[in-house]
């Protein structure tokens, strides 16, 4: 997944008073306004909040929320910093969106109807939520594109990913292109990896035959390149309207999300750890240690201040 970059207005006196007067599970993306933050969704039930930095070694943990963050999978942050958190269905809890406010701890809004098994979820320039999940049809599983329009909770229309493997389907990630269009994953047969492309408004998807993928898991950088990693062993580089990878960026860990800003700054989601590349690089420059506890982390996103 991809974000825009955006101003603040708090100055950073400001911000280090509020960080001050507030415990640490209770500070929100509101950091110093020249600082980027690194947001990381947890399957224990939270979403935990570092310092991007890529030359900073030892990055500590600076904050946590818990509230709505009932099994965080996917999640995204849009260009006003407003956090999307994608739970999964977890009893007696059932599958959501839940939706934060920049800088907010607690959600202001949820999204539930139309969801069945969510993988991702993404948000564009114009507010409008898309969810990448499976549906159903003609008996069988197959993956879909839930369209919300912006602050609606009731599904606009549904987008078929076809082809669809046979078995073993789910839902990939989700991105941006330069041009606006999504770009959506799905995952089966234990191999085979498809990504679409959806124009803006559109209601059908394309497949765009891409060939050597390195996985489901997919972000855009700011040049236009696809990145396409999971348990492969290497994350697949795709310059602007190729279908062949010009490099792959072998991995030790699997990949279970990939986001990037617009600097070409790449970072790889494992279980227990995020790597962050910079831009260009074959080796991550700093890991990101996510391991507390009985955790497994699972995606990522940046809030670029």
């Amino acid at each position: 997944m991809m974000h825009s970059s955006r101003s603040r207005a708090l100055t950073a006196a400001a911000v280090f008073a509020l960080m001050a007067a507030l415990p640490i599970s209770a500070v929100g993306a509101s950091q110093a306004h020249h600082k980027r933050l690194l947001f990381v969704s947890n399957l224990d039930g939270s979403i935990r909040v570092y310092s991007a930095d890529i030359h900073k070694s030892d990055v500590q943990l600076k904050a946590t929320i818990t509230n709505g963050a009932t099994r965080p999978e996917g999640i995204w942050i849009d260009g006003k910093g407003t956090l999307y958190v994608e739970n999964g269905a977890q009893y007696p809890t059932q599958a959501n969106i839940e939706v934060y406010k920049d800088g907010a701890t607690s959600p202001s809004f949820a999204i539930t109807d139309g969801l069945n098994s969510p993988g991702a979820v993404a948000v564009g320039s114009d507010g409008t939520v898309y969810v990448n999940q499976l549906g159903e049809a003609d008996g069988g599983v197959i993956g879909v594109v839930v369209v919300y329009a912006p602050g609606k909770n009731k599904p606009e229309r549904t987008i078929d990913l076809n082809p669809t493997p046979e078995y073993g389907m789910s839902a990939g990630g989700m991105a941006f292109d330069g041009q606006g269009n999504l770009l959506a994953a799905t995952f089966g047969n234990a191999t085979e990896v498809h990504v679409f492309k959806i124009a803006p408004g559109s209601s059908t998807a394309t497949d765009l035959g891409l060939q050597g993928y390195g996985g489901s898991a997919i972000a855009v950088d700011g040049d236009g390149n696809l990145y396409s990693g999971g348990g492969n062993g290497f994350i697949a580089v795709y310059p602007p309207g190729a279908t062949s990878p010009s490099r792959t960026i072998p991995t030790s860990f699997n990949v279970y999300g990939i986001t990037a800003t617009l600097n070409d700054t790449l970072y790889a989601v494992s279980d227990s750890l995020v790597a962050e590349y910079a831009a260009g690089a074959s080796a991550p420059i700093n890991f990101v240690d996510t391991l507390d506890g009985e955790t497994f982390t699972y995606d990522a996103a940046i809030d670029t201040q």
